[in-house]
């Protein structure tokens, strides 16, 4: 009996059919064709534009174990909405190259590897993505007009506000949300509880419907401009962020304030009831600029440039006035200018470690942190850094290790590897074994390249003979001078990277120039070692230290090296990494 797999998915279009419909429609033509339908793998509310999907990777795994026979879905667009045609075609071409028939019960169309099947695949992939496109396009042009009008244009709500739903200029609903990370669905009218919403599920409005912003409960709405107050006259973030966790207020998905959650919250113009849209572009498909919809040749998120911002004043009511709005920007300005930013969100200071010291409590990274005493002696630590960011729930321990000590010894392991390594044979023997099957590769090359060469002169010269047989005209019917000219390019191409490869083939060194280059190369590392600069450093690190791990309650950092590196590296071989305690 024929086994299949089915697949179903749906978005959050409305106008979808259900993944149950869709699991009985499949249920329904397997059946239908005496088909034993085993499983039937699900994505909901995923965009078919996504080809990274739970339910997809578990098809085409169970696809690749070769257990069944036939992959079922309902329509084309429910296994794909993708960007680019092609890559449609390579999701159906990955399932056939797994031995599975792909049907779809709507048409009862298969797909095979004939021109006709591979045309109307890629003509239905092009309609399905463009009609994400098009929604796209359509969705855009809302969402600015929202945003002129003075409305919500989406996006999690401010701390400190609550969503109004309106239906036309009519209040309908209020959505509060809770400190658990749950949401309150309110009477517009009289403030009475509606439904009580659990974490994780979100009231959704209508299709008519709009929403704007007003102020929250009175408590947060205090918090809110007690906390512009106290950053316009200069407390620190880490203790703004303490009082309000301390004051029991959470953010919308129930978490604990945080500084990166913090300064978002200091940089929302929202609070001076003023609807910003358009400061960045997370759609896949079109970007708003020159007041139009572009599309897009690249995914991610975008900044926009200021011009193309769409702002209205006085959207809602305010909860910080304008004077204070920008003293605190006026402090953010101050306080970016102070911190030079490198690549990522890292800032440039003198730890070696980081990205490779970790948490034995929760395993977030350890950060550098340079604390001052009251004499003016300053120290290096590395710190928890989600502890430090507030996220006590998840390491709950505060500890400092010191940044000298470790650093010091990790450099005198390295050091003493190097002295011990400069002068090793079998390092240089290794070296030298290496090279050999290097030029022996090479070799290989030139004899491929060498016996093509040969292959294309006994083809050309079939060629000639066949040429001098026949007129010019039936020579060209035949196509024999197309077949001549991309012979003759192929051969030139051929004799160019044969010229190539033999001049650039390696001579061997000596073994006392070998000898002479290894220790060079030590005298170098070592160089770094002593007096090289950070980033030179931490590379030369990255070679020895797989992991630094600090465990406060045995008091101890655990050191996982990979021993003898730089000859293992050479040498090609695998490795353990060992472990030195601290």
């Amino acid at each position: 009996m024929t086994t299949a797999i089915g697949y179903v998915r749906q978005s959050t279009d409305r106008q979808e059919e259900s993944l149950g419909q869709q699991r009985a429609q499949l249920e329904a033509f397997a059946a239908g064709r005496g088909w034993r339908l085993e499983a039937v793998y699900t994505d909901d509310a995923v965009s078919g534009s996504e080809l990274e999907r739970p339910g997809l990777s578990q098809l085409l795994a169970a696809a690749a174990d070769g257990s069944a026979d036939v992959v079922l879905a309902w329509d084309r667009n429910r296994l794909a909405r993708p960007k680019d045609a092609v890559d449609g075609l390579i999701l159906e071409r990955r399932l056939q190259q797994a031995g599975m028939r792909v049907v779809y019960a709507a048409t009862g169309q298969e797909t095979d590897r004939s021109f006709a099947s591979g045309l109307i695949s890629y003509v239905e992939h092009y309609q399905n993505g463009d009609y994400l496109r098009k929604l796209s396009r359509d969705t855009m042009r809302g969402l600015v007009d929202r945003a002129k009008r003075g409305l919500w244009p989406g996006g999690p709500i401010p701390f400190g506000f609550d969503r109004l739903i309106l239906d036309g200029n009519q209040p309908r609903r209020i959505v509060r949300a809770c400190e658990d990370g749950g949401q309150f669905v309110l009477d517009a009218g009289s403030g009475d509880t509606i439904e009580r919403l659990p974490k994780g599920k979100s009231h959704k409005k209508q299709e008519h419907e709009s929403c704007t912003l007003i102020p929250s409960t009175p408590e947060r709405v205090d918090a809110v401009q007690r906390l512009f107050a106290d950053y316009a006259r200069g407390k620190p973030t880490r203790q703004l962020r303490e009082d309000l966790n301390a004051a029991g207020f959470r953010t919308s998905r129930g978490s604990r304030f945080t500084v990166q959650t913090l300064i978002p919250m200091l940089e929302n113009a929202a609070y001076v009831g003023r609807c910003v849209y358009n400061q960045r572009t997370l759609s896949k498909w079109h970007r708003y600029r020159n007041g139009s919809s572009v599309e897009r040749d690249n995914d991610g998120v975008e900044k926009r440039d200021e011009t193309d911002w769409v702002v209205c004043e006085d959207a809602w009511p305010a909860l910080v006035d304008t004077e204070m709005f920008d003293r605190v920007q006026e402090r953010r300005r101050q306080s970016r200018e102070r911190k030079t930013h490198v690549r990522g969100h890292s800032v440039r200071g003198n730890y070696l470690f980081t990205g490779l010291a970790f948490c034995g409590v929760c395993g977030g990274k350890l950060t550098g942190q340079t604390c001052t005493s009251g004499k003016g002696y300053k120290t290096r630590y590395y710190t928890c850094s989600r502890h430090a960011a507030g996220h006590r729930d998840e390491c709950p321990k505060r500890y400092t290790v010191p940044a000298q000590v470790v650093e010091d010894h990790v450099m005198d392991l390295i050091a003493r590897d190097l002295a011990t390594l400069r002068d090793d044979a079998g390092l240089q023997s290794a070296v030298r074994e290496q090279l050999k099957r290097l030029a022996v590769g090479r070799s290989d090359a030139s004899k491929r390249l060498q016996r093509r060469q040969a292959d294309l002169d006994q083809q050309l010269a079939k060629l000639r003979d066949h040429l001098l047989s026949m007129d010019a005209e039936t020579a060209k019917s035949l196509g024999f001078y197309e077949q001549a000219r991309a012979l003759s390019e192929e051969r030139s191409a051929v004799e160019t990277e044969l010229q190539r490869v033999d001049k650039t083939a390696p001579e061997l060194p000596s073994v006392d120039e070998l000898r002479h280059r290894v220790a060079a190369e030590f005298d170098r590392l070592r160089a770094v070692l002593d007096s090289g600069t950070l980033e030179e450093k931490r590379e030369l690190i990255a070679l020895y230290v797989q992991r630094i791990e600090a465990d406060p309650v045995q008091q101890v950092v655990q050191i996982s090296l990979y021993p003898t590196v730089l000859s293992q590296k050479i040498a090609g071989a695998g490795f353990e990494p060992a472990t030195s305690g601290l």
